[in-house]
């Protein structure tokens, strides 16, 4: 079995340009005799098993890390450690960093791509297979001890492909979009799993593989597919052929 890394890192001393109508000039050192550093790249890294086909940070708490493993689960890491590492040297005494998850999901039994975490419910957490099922974490733990409940024996079910992308909405704290291998965009309710509320069977010619939900403007949902297209929906009037925007 393969063993993969995650990589964190940020990048320091880079000098911000200043800009002056259409030049760019960059601030002098106090000194002239001392050079501008060049940039320093560090980083921390976290082994991973598997390949890591997606890789996705909690907006809420950034160092909760989920990923999704070509091993055909889905892990849950917590960077904080890590992260902290970057600004200097633990002091004595401080939390001890873990390569380990701290929460591990293997119900779906086979590989995805799909996965996004709430902005509105924090530590909601969705996963979609390339065998069409779709799971919710609901999150049980507290800030000390994360964890997370699934029920696997009741996949939101609809799709008759690989979900290739989900996106919550901004807004609603039970609202999600999933689009598929299939073709079809559907619009979700946390509470019901057995149907959509809202689909578009035949979104794109081929496949549709991402998503992204307005987050300024909530009745908006932007869709691409491996046609080419790139397509704007408005969820108010959601129907085949009425995107309100279409470039190809």
């Amino acid at each position: 079995m393969a063993i993969s890394s995650i990589i964190i890192l940020p990048f320091i001393g880079f000098s911000k340009p200043k800009i002056i109508s259409i030049k760019v000039v960059f601030p002098e050192p106090a000194n002239p005799a001392i050079p501008i550093a060049d940039p320093i790249l560090i980083s921390k890294s976290i082994k991973h098993i598997g390949g890591v086909n997606r890789l996705r940070s909690m907006p809420q708490s950034p160092n909760i890390i989920s990923t999704w493993s070509d091993t055909g689960a889905v892990h849950i890491y917590d960077a904080e450690v890590q992260l902290k590492s970057l600004d200097g040297p633990a002091l004595p005494g401080s939390k001890q960093a873990s390569e380990m998850p701290i929460y591990t999901f293997s119900g779906h039994g086979q590989e995805g791509y799909a996965m996004d975490w709430s902005k509105a419910h924090p530590g909601r957490l969705i996963t979609g297979d390339c065998n069409r099922n779709i799971h919710l974490f609901e999150p049980v733990g507290n800030a000390n001890a994360p964890s997370w409940s699934i029920n696997s024996s009741t996949p939101f079910s609809g799709h008759t492909a690989s979900v290739e992308d989900l996106q919550w909405s901004p807004t609603e704290k039970t609202v999600f979009a999933s689009c598929s291998m299939d073709r079809s965009i559907r619009i979700w309710d946390t509470r019901q799993h057995d149907k959509s509320q809202l689909v578009v069977q035949e979104a794109h010619d081929q496949d549709v593989n991402v998503l992204s939900w307005n987050s300024l403007v909530g009745f908006l949902l932007a869709s691409g597919g491996d046609d080419g297209a790139f397509k704007v929906w408005d969820l108010r009037n959601f129907k085949a052929d009425t995107p309100v925007a279409h470039f190809k």
